[in-house]
């Protein structure tokens, strides 16, 4: 590790994210209204109902002293019930659940708690950016398993075939996140349960990231891979409030795990922050008691961003099932350009996607379009730029 005086004139890591929302409010654009949809956010506030008190809240007296370090007891009982009703997760109580920073903070708890300094995580690919991040900070190695944009092509007994290759001596875990974030693409229930028994017969844990539950568009059920009674012993399953309630600035999560893995977890949070802030945990509340009302909006504000998008693309891209994104196919026009030229061809057209290469080494040429960031006209304008780049 470095000494002081070696980070002294330290460089801040500047992302393709960071450098794309610094050039577009620097001007160098030459499209005035600029489209920005290479972030996975929401044109949504915070829905109202999450800053509206219940009849029976009594957290006043509680604003200014410490609270119970797994999560306030009435909001985990609260999603015992939906993780129950909702997601058919055999928990028994709130000792099976813990609160977290945002889905971020449950899995680096996950990888720190649960996992040795390089063991290694099979991880469906493309994966969420920002897990390369976690898996740095925890000193866990991800091992990138090409997925996604294949895995409807063999049919389920043949699925344990795209990942066995990538099997060693050091694999300790496999994570995967569905609906998926960046290709759209939702796993089917056959394919939820070949992926159990896969890591049933490897003895691996599964780190399941259900951030989009709420957002599958296909003709089949989400199911929660810890909801099989083979699974859920080894199931580490992270969910988020960022895009179930249109709340990211909560940095509210969960955990839902058996109690013995929760008390392992439980010593990274006190660690890292004590208890998740009171707040946000309030405003949790209030959003869970009132999910019925909540996530309907949602859903059909995002599926016209959709709409609009599809209609008005014209290039290839994988069939959408749920998420906030579709994954552009730009093989044919992006072949040999470093992420620079990229970046001036974005501009140039006056829209910012997320480059595919930061979503797993081997997507490169492709493309993630977030629908869900602005309002249904400019996702149509934004789709015709894009189908112009």
């Amino acid at each position: 590790m470095p000494r002081p005086h070696e980070l002294r004139d330290h460089p801040f890591q500047q992302t393709i994210y960071h450098r794309l929302t610094e050039a577009v409010a620097s001007g160098r654009s030459p499209v005035k209204d600029f489209l920005a949809l290479h972030l996975g956010d929401t044109l949504l506030d915070l829905p109202a109902e999450m800053n509206s008190p219940l009849e029976e809240e009594n957290w006043d007296a509680r604003w200014s002293r410490y609270g119970d370090p797994q999560g306030e007891i009435e909001l985990r009982r609260r999603l015992v019930e939906k993780l129950q009703i909702v997601n058919g997760i055999p928990v028994s109580g709130p000792e099976e659940l813990q609160l977290s920073f945002g889905a971020t903070g449950g899995l680096h708890l996950i990888m720190r708690r649960l996992l040795d300094p390089g063991d290694e995580i099979l991880t469906l690919s493309p994966y969420w950016a920002i897990l390369r991040v976690v898996a740095k900070t925890a000193e866990r190695k991800l091992v990138e398993v090409p997925f996604f944009d294949r895995v409807n092509a063999v049919s389920d007994e043949e699925l344990p075939g795209l990942i066995e290759p990538y099997l060693s001596e050091k694999t300790r875990a496999i994570y995967f996140n569905t609906p998926n974030n960046p290709s759209g693409v939702a796993l089917r229930p056959g394919q939820i349960k070949a992926l159990a028994k896969f890591a049933a017969g490897n003895d691996l844990w599964i780190i399941a990231d259900e951030a989009y539950e709420d957002f599958l568009w296909a003709d089949f059920k989400h199911v929660c891979i810890a909801s099989l009674p083979e699974a859920f012993e080894r199931s580490v399953s992270v969910f988020s409030y960022s895009k179930s309630y249109a709340a990211a600035g909560l940095r509210l999560g969960y955990v839902a795990a058996p109690a013995g893995t929760i008390a392992a977890l439980n010593p990274g949070q006190v660690g890292v922050g004590y208890e998740v802030n009171r707040p946000a945990q309030a405003a949790g509340l209030r959003g869970l008691a009132r999910r019925e009302a909540i996530i309907p909006r949602l859903r059909a504000q995002y599926l016209q961003g959709l709409q609009a998008a599809e209609e008005n693309l014209d290039l290839p891209y994988l069939a959408p099932q749920g998420s906030y994104f579709l994954f552009l196919d730009l093989r044919d026009r992006w072949a040999g350009l470093g992420e620079e030229e990229k970046l001036e061809r974005m501009l140039e057209a006056g829209v910012s996607l997320s480059p595919g290469e930061h979503f797993g080494h081997d997507y490169d040429g492709w493309a993630r379009f977030c629908y869900t960031c602005e309002e249904p006209d400019r996702i149509a304008e934004a789709a015709r730029r894009v189908s112009r780049l």
